[in-house]
């Protein structure tokens, strides 16, 4: 009974109960009043995901979903091995736009950023089965479409299964990015707030606001300064109510960026100058504002060189002006670089409107009030001064001038009559080197010197005349040629102004101010510096041309007289000897004909008329060979043939053929071998054995030529090999610069592969030597050493030109080493290959032969060496006094004929003397025979260097019946002039030993002394009375040009 009771009591309870409502809208969604959330979770396509169907969901997930969405803070489900996650409405607003396609998703997937920091912690839950709690964990989380700074305070708990393991995360997550960074922000606005304080000036101000952003590592990866003021013109005569023309910007500090970095100039103009600062400056100018500044391609490239702090590189920048507590001006501009990680949102923008604020709080005003009112005060008492002189010059037309000042290619100024600037544009400032802050020119600085004397003087001028001045200066600037020297290299000079001073007078007549123009012209003056060297160059080259006509002509033309004198001894001789034949014509005498000796001396004067015609067209063939080759040079035409050769042979055998030469003018040759020749083993090479000889033979018989005078006459022949390139750095020789227009031809195909190799060949002399002017004028077409070289010497002057070019077509080069009175040093090589021996030797060694017969001209050696032909000497041209017949012989012995005594008008010829000097005899000697022969003939004394035309000339006087006597320069004939009877002297009157002359025949061009200086000094001892009478002179000269 009791049991009945207490049941009919339970089912009464029962029945008094309400019914519980259905909540679960995942089963029964009809049910429910679904949230928006809550539809787009039932209409996610969960067939995809990890998770599966809803349908198919198990009663312990559906209950752990259902209490995710219940939370009211962001939750997640993180269910099953692939941690498929599920988060109500709002965790879907702190993922930023991976809502929606993160529901149901694999979290590894949709959080790959930060997968790999939150899965070792998933990964423990699951084997700990231990839940634990993080504090504002930092997350790079993609959810604006960049990796976002982001802090979070999480929980995470297991959520165990009826199998005992963990089967999902159960998270609630609370965002706290906003506080973190406004604590780390509020931080650095306290740090900077107590720097600030202990500030006393403005540069004092400016420092300790950038060491206090310096600690906002994250927020500001780099930052810089800029503290503003006007133009130093305006700035000191204009109130400042007064907007300014300029905006001057200078930096006082930067952090994070490398010192001297193109995007933070030391200074510029933000109103003028174009950078990629000047447009945002002006802008945050005129709108009072902070700009934002997206980094675009033209800033990153800026960015080249800066290592950001914090987290990278910044895509954004902003630019602060700083402004006073009114307000009204820019103090400075502070730019910031903002993290790349945050958002520009709200918060940062109010952090950085607190950064630029700092500097306008009452005390940091306090500082800016103070030098404030120091500057108007001063401004105050310069307006008092000058206010009068201001009304008039702050005219519009003043201010359009300033507009043109700073557009106009020209120099602008208007100066006071002290020179002070009352305003310039940029370019009168940067050609003066006005200083910022100054308005007075130091020209004695900014001018070159000797220039500031003859500068002020004008400056005078147009003070106190009153009238315009123009005229040229230089300043000490260096100016850079448009284009490069023949070198290649850059050409500098000074910079050239054109400076014009226009003076303006007030009402009164006097000067108030003057305006300059300064106009660069240093392209104008290096372009007539061109024009003019280029001038003298043509000029110059005219008269090397013309020298080199004379010297051509002169060598020309001094063999004629030699080749007719001859031709005509030969026409002698044959008229002789056919006269002779007329006696024999008839045959009854045919036998005695042959029974005659005929005189040996028509033969012996046949034969050295000959050889003399010979050796004269050589001479002249020699010319014209050099002539021809300078024509293929310059027309490209003359090319180099390789030749397997042996280069020690060819030179060796080169310098054998003329050692009788040398001999004969008692100069001693060596040749040395270098030990290099033997280290390298030097064979057989590729070269052109012509070109090499044509080189040495120039050399040597310069060598020759420049030593033939001398005491000591020594040439020393040294031949070297190296597989480098030989320099002036490692020899005495200095090497002529290769012309830009030479071309090696050693380059070519036909030059084979082997291994390079250069030959190098110095010829030593003992001769006078070279001063540095005479070496400059060296290797240089139409030139020798020295004017006078020619005269002493001989030559063309395209030897060393001819020989240079030569050289480096093969690929070498060519110097000299020399000092007056040491001797010189001549130095070329030349590039070869080595190859195998040729097969057929002989005609290789024939080859050879012919190359050393073809470029070893006896005419040139022989003539370098001081003798002309064989048998020409002054000896040979001695008389002997046994009364007038004067007896010559060959190097064969064979008697030469006795020159004919010719009766003339003038009387017999005399005995000829040796340079003015008697053979044998004293000069005591009484006169006798002597005497009474040289009053009856006409004496001639012929002054001659060329021995060859000396002889002509002497037998062909002699020949006419003449008295002949011989002087090789002027200075000898002035000593036998001495000797004869013009010589008055001191006044001895004794004629006793005074020799007889009628007539000078004088050379124009010799050594020693020239036929114009000794004609010159002839006519000084007439005027002075030294000499008695008027001697008779008559020039001879093959010089063909006007006036010689």
């Amino acid at each position: 009974m009791d049991h009945q009771v207490k049941l009919g009591e339970t089912r009464a309870g029962n029945a008094r109960k309400p019914r519980r409502k259905i909540v679960d809208w995942i089963s029964e969604p009809s049910t429910v009043v679904l949230t928006p959330f809550q539809q787009f979770t039932l209409d996610v396509d969960w067939g995809k995901s990890p998770l599966g169907p809803m349908s198919g969901w198990s009663g312990q997930l559906r209950s752990m979903v259902l209490l995710c969405f219940a939370d009211p803070k962001p939750a997640v489900v993180m269910w099953g091995d692939y941690n498929a996650i599920v988060y109500n409405e709002p965790y879907s607003h702190i993922i930023g736009y991976k809502h929606p396609a993160l529901q149901g998703q694999d979290r590894s997937v949709a959080f790959s950023e930060i997968w790999d920091s939150l899965d070792p912690l998933i990964e423990g839950i699951k084997e700990t089965g231990q839940g634990f709690i993080q504090q504002d964990a930092l997350f790079f989380l993609d959810r604006r479409g960049f990796e976002e700074e982001t802090y979070f305070t999480y929980t995470c708990l297991p959520v165990v299964c009826d199998e005992g393991y963990v089967i999902a995360i159960h998270a609630t997550v609370d965002e706290t990015t906003r506080q973190v960074l406004a604590d780390r922000r509020m931080t650095i606005i306290r740090a900077l707030g107590e720097r600030l304080s202990n500030a006393k000036t403005i540069g004092d101000l400016w420092d300790h606001l950038i060491q206090g952003i310096e600690l906002a590592e994250k927020d500001a990866p780099f930052c810089f300064l800029y503290s503003v003021s006007e133009s130093s013109e305006a700035s000191n005569i204009l109130p400042s109510t007064v907007p300014s023309p300029s905006m001057h910007c200078v930096l006082e500090g930067s952090v994070g960026i490398p010192e001297g970095h193109p995007i933070t100039p030391s200074s510029f103009d933000a109103a003028y100058d174009q950078n990629c600062l000047t447009k945002p400056f002006n802008q945050a100018r005129n709108e009072m504002a902070t700009i934002l500044v997206p980094v675009d391609s033209e800033i990153k490239q800026k960015f080249s060189g800066i290592k950001f702090r914090g987290f990278g590189e910044s895509t954004h920048i902003v630019v602060c002006p700083i402004m006073d507590s009114e307000k009204q001006s820019v103090l400075a501009f502070l730019v910031i670089a903002l993290n790349p990680r945050a958002p520009y949102d709200k918060d940062y923008q109010e952090w950085i409107q607190m950064l630029s604020q700092q500097v306008t709080t009452p005390q940091v005003s306090a500082i800016i009030l103070r030098q404030e009112v120091e500057r108007r005060l001063a401004l105050a008492k310069q307006e008092a001064l000058d206010r009068a002189i201001l009304s008039q010059q702050l005219t519009e037309s003043e201010t359009n001038f300033a507009r043109f000042a700073t557009r106009t290619p020209v120099g602008l100024a208007i100066l006071t009559v002290d020179g002070i600037a009352l305003t310039a544009n940029d370019l009168w400032k940067s050609q003066t080197k006005l200083e910022i802050g100054s308005s007075q020119v130091n020209w004695e600085e900014v001018l070159m010197p000797g220039e500031y004397e003859r500068v002020k003087k004008a400056w005078s001028q147009v003070v106190q005349e009153k009238k315009p001045s123009t005229f040229q200066t230089r300043i000490d600037k260096p100016w850079k040629a448009p284009e490069l020297n023949v070198d290649g290299e850059e050409q500098w000079s000074e910079t050239h102004l054109m400076l014009a001073w226009f003076p303006d007078l007030d009402d009164e007549g006097n000067v108030s101010t003057i305006m300059s123009c300064i106009t660069e012209i240093s392209e104008l003056k290096w372009t007539e510096n061109q024009l003019r060297a280029r001038m003298e160059q043509a000029l110059e080259m005219k008269k090397q041309q013309e020298r080199f006509i004379d010297m051509t002509s002169h060598e020309m033309r001094n063999p004629l007289s030699a080749l007719i004198g001859c031709a005509d001894e030969i026409l002698s001789s044959l008229h002789e000897y056919k006269n002779s034949m007329k006696n024999f014509t008839r045959a009854g005498r045919i036998r005695e004909l042959l029974s005659t000796e005929l005189p040996a001396y028509l033969v012996d004067d046949a034969i050295e008329a000959t050889d003399t015609i010979i050796y004269c067209a050589m001479h002249q063939k020699r010319i014209i060979d050099d002539i021809l080759t300078l024509s293929r040079l310059d027309s490209n035409l003359l090319v180099v043939s390789p030749e397997a050769s042996q280069p020690v042979h060819i030179i060796r055998s080169a310098l054998k053929m003329f050692e009788s030469e040398l001999k004969q003018a008692d100069t001693k040759l060596n040749f040395i071998q270098d030990d290099s020749i033997q280290d390298l083993k030097v064979h057989w090479t590729l070269l052109d054995p012509s070109r090499v000889l044509q080189v040495l033979l120039n050399l040597m018989t310069n060598a020759i030529k420049f030593t033939r005078t001398e005491k000591v006459r020594q040439i020393t022949v040294t031949m070297a090999a190296s597989l480098e390139k030989p320099s002036s750095q490692k020899s005495i020789v200095e090497y002529v610069p290769k012309r830009r227009e030479s071309s090696d031809q050693t380059v070519k195909g036909e030059w084979g592969n082997g291994e390079i190799l250069y030959i190098s060949i110095t010829v030593t002399d003992s001769g006078r030597g070279l001063s540095e002017k005479e070496k400059a004028n060296l290797f240089h077409l139409f030139m020798q050493a020295s004017p006078k070289t020619h005269v002493q010497y001989g030559g063309s002057g395209l030897g060393l030109f001819i020989s240079r070019q030569l050289t480096e077509m093969q690929g070498g080069e060519i110097g000299v080493h020399s000092e007056r009175g040491k001797g010189s040093t001549f130095q070329f090589y030349v590039k070869t290959r080595r190859t195998p021996p040729p097969l057929d030797l002989k005609a290789t060694e024939d080859g050879i032969k012919k190359d050393l017969q073809m470029a070893l001209r006896e005419d040139a050696l022989r003539e370098a060496c001081g003798f002309e032909i064989s048998g020409l000497s002054h000896d040979n041209l001695m008389h002997d006094h046994s009364g007038g017949a004067t007896v010559e012989k060959n190097d064969v012995g064979i008697p030469m004929r006795p020159l004919p005594v010719k009766k003339t008008s003038f009387g017999l010829s005399s005995p000829g003397l040796k340079n003015g000097m008697e053979k044998g005899g004293s000069e005591s000697a009484g006169r006798g025979e002597r005497g009474q022969e040289e009053e009856s003939q006409l004496q001639v004394l012929v002054v001659e260097d060329n021995l060859l035309n000396q002889k002509v000339l002497v037998k062909s006087l002699r020949k006419e019946g003449f008295g002949v006597s011989v002087a090789n320069h002027g200075g000898e004939a002035l000593e036998f002039l001495k000797k004869t009877r013009f010589w008055v002297g001191d006044g001895d009157s004794r004629e006793i030993s005074k020799q007889q002359l009628n007539l000078i025949l004088m050379d124009l061009e010799m050594p020693i002394m020239d036929g114009i200086t000794c004609v010159k000094q002839i006519r000084a001892w007439e005027r002075r009375g030294t000499i008695r009478g008027h001697v008779p002179i008559i020039a001879v000269t093959a010089n063909a040009r006007k006036g010689a």
